[in-house]
């Protein structure tokens, strides 16, 4: 089964002011009182929300693709459930974040960085042009390559929240200037159809009715100028595989060798009351149509 951290009142070390949920950071010690040198970022589940599993199912699967990613782990603080993911900016090599909306507001004329919904200026080709301008040429397709192993994972679970502070770059200040590399993917946790009611998930099951619900949601990333809402994320990648093949086919390689059974695997280690078994049936049916629909060579 997953591990769940308890997380003991006296460890908390400050309160974690961005985001709309409470949360805070956190240290976390072993057997031996020996003391992670990494804070933890505890962040509370709404009792029906599903926030804590799917976002620890979601870097699972993170995991098995290769897709870079903080380390997360179910917890629990003073009774009530939550996530605990691992702050991934290393306090001995001196890098920040630099959120996609500070980076798209340096290099895209006009782009509103405290916009966060429905802002159609965060676009696939407005993010591609802000990242050509942070890298050397010759680092850039490598960087494209990454970015869209976070598409791929977005499209896999159904993530609908990759906003413009859902991506980053970390930045190095060094003697000759400051050198970037993408930010592990975070904040995963609309995904999975997680929101749902289990009442809901029943009848979308037996309706045979999972992939309209893939269908219809959408992300944080547009795809066309004159789009009113984010493109959905399965289709997102479905479209821009077909503009930048080379950036996509290592990740397509990848879910080749992954099967059901892999998923199942993920998924039945969370604890029942934790997720439940209507939640599980779903989340395994929706991985199962979006990766079959990524791995079809057809144009969609």
């Amino acid at each position: 089964m997953a591990t769940i951290i308890e997380i003991r009142a006296s460890n908390p070390d400050t309160t974690e002011q961005l985001g709309s949920k409470p949360k805070f950071w956190f240290r976390l010690y072993d057997s031996e009182s020996k003391r992670d040198e990494r804070l933890w970022l505890f962040k509370y589940s709404r009792s029906t929300a599903g926030e804590s599993w799917s976002e620890k199912v979601a870097c699972d699967i993170a995991e098995l693709l290769g897709v870079e990613h903080p380390l997360v782990e179910l917890a629990e603080f003073e009774g009530k459930h939550g996530c605990a993911s691992r702050k991934f900016l290393d306090p001995n090599q001196g890098e920040d974040l630099i959120h996609g909306s500070e980076l798209l507001a340096g290099h895209v004329t006009g782009y509103d960085k405290d916009k966060v919904r429905k802002h159609k200026d965060h676009s696939l080709k407005n993010i591609f042009a802000a990242l050509k301008a942070l890298v050397p040429e010759s680092e850039l397709p490598a960087l494209h390559m990454k970015f869209a192993g976070y598409m791929f994972l977005d499209a896999l679970i159904c993530n609908t929240d990759r906003h413009h502070d859902n991506w980053g770059m970390l930045r190095s200040l060094t003697a000759t200037g400051a050198s970037y590399r993408l930010a592990p993917s975070f904040d995963h946790a609309s995904s999975l159809g997680r929101e749902l009611l289990d009442e809901k998930r029943k009848l979308l099951l037996e309706g045979h009715q999972v992939e309209t619900y893939i269908n219809k949601g959408h992300g944080g990333i547009f795809w066309g100028d004159e789009d009113v809402k984010g493109e959905n994320p399965l289709q997102l990648v479905l479209k821009a595989r077909q503009e930048h093949p080379t950036c996509f086919a290592p990740w397509e390689e990848r879910l080749k060798s992954l099967a059901s059974a892999d998923f199942e695997r993920i998924i039945s280690n969370i604890p029942a009351d934790w997720m439940s078994p209507l939640a599980k049936d779903f989340s395994l049916e929706l991985l199962n149509i979006t990766a079959a629909r990524l791995r079809s060579t057809q144009n969609d």
